[in-house]
C-alpha cells in the first residue's frame, strides 16, 4: 500500500478537493482501459478454448476465472496516486465561457 500524506498531495495541487476530484477521475480511466484489457484476454481465451475443447471435451475449465486468479492488475487509486506524485497528471480548467465562444 502507498503511503502519502495530505501534505504531499496539497503540494501538486492548490486545493485538495480539486486534486481528490482529478484522482477520482484518473482511477476511472485505469479500470476502463483494464476492463478492456480483461476482456480482449478473455476473446483471446476464448478462440484459444475452441482449439482447445477438440481433445477435451469431458473436462471444463473456467479459463477467466483463472485469468482474474493469476493476472493481478495495481489497484486503480494506487497508480493514479503514483502518477500524480510523479507529476504524470496533467489538468486544466475548461471555461464553460470559452467553450461557447469556440462554437
Amino acid at each position: 500500500m502507498i503511503d502519502i500524506s495530505i501534505e504531499e498531495l496539497r503540494q501538486r495541487v492548490s486545493n485538495i478537493y480539486e486534486g481528490v476530484a482529478v484522482l477520482f477521475k484518473r482511477a476511472r480511466q485505469i479500470t476502463d482501459e483494464q476492463k478492456l484489457q480483461r476482456e480482449m484476454e478473455a476473446e483471446t481465451a476464448q478462440d484459444f478454448e475452441i482449439n482447445d475443447n477438440e481433445e477435451y471435451d469431458d473436462v471444463e475449465i473456467d479459463r477467466e476465472a483463472l485469468q482474474k486468479e493469476y493476472k493481478k492488475y495495481p489497484k486503480p487509486t494506487t497508480q493514479a496516486i503514483e502518477e500524480m506524485l510523479e507529476d504524470k497528471i496533467k489538468f486544466k480548467y475548461i471555461n464553460p465561457e470559452e467553450n461557447q465562444e469556440e462554437q
